[in-house]
This record gives C-alpha cells, sequence and structure tokens, in this order.
C-alpha cells in the first residue's frame, strides 16, 4: 500500500514529505495550497507513515555508543573477570563476513 495517497499530484508521486512542501499550509497530516493561483490539492500521509517517521526519528535520538556497556565491560576487564567465548567470538566473525 503506498504511504501517500493523493489526487494524484507530481509533488505525490515523487513522494514527498510536508516538510518539502514550503508554499503550503500544513495542518496536521494534510498539506493544502495557500496561494490562489495553486492548483487545489490535497496530501494525507498515512497513518503508517506517521508511525514511520516517528520511529525513524526516536532512533536518531539514540546515542550510537552504549556508555553504558563500555563502563561495564571496563569494569570488569580490570576486575579480571571479562572472558570471551571462543566460540562465540568465531560465530561472530563467520556471521559477519557472510554478510
Amino acid at each position: 500500500m503506498d504511504p501517500l495517497s493523493s489526487t494524484q499530484s507530481p509533488s505525490a508521486k515523487s513522494g514527498l514529505s510536508q516538510a518539502a512542501l514550503p508554499a503550503s499550509k500544513q495542518d496536521g497530516n494534510k498539506v493544502t495550497p495557500t496561494s490562489p493561483s495553486e492548483k487545489s490539492e490535497t496530501i494525507t500521509i498515512s497513518l503508517s507513515s506517521q508511525e514511520i517517521n516517528q520511529y525513524t526519528d526516536a532512533m536518531a535520538e539514540l546515542p550510537d555508543v552504549r556508555e553504558d556497556r563500555i563502563v561495564q565491560i571496563q569494569a570488569a576487564i580490570e576486575s579480571g573477570t571479562y572472558s570471551v567465548s571462543s566460540q562465540n567470538l568465531a560465530d561472530k566473525l563467520i556471521q559477519d563476513l557472510s554478510t
């Protein structure tokens, strides 16, 4: 199912988001033209597309580095309790090389 439904406008076909339509009035999930010279078109962003945007924004806010995990591993290394299973390491290496 197409996440954008419209009256077949060129901007809807190209998948432009609300932010890419600066000459339009944005009201919730609908974008309508503000200029009388523009064609009267309405673009409705589907609920699925809105959810994807929310998840994408949430993922962008996550840190690239898990500081808590780094501290935990550093403490285990310093105390001498950190160990790596050679079988798990080999499995991960093979998995990474096969992708």
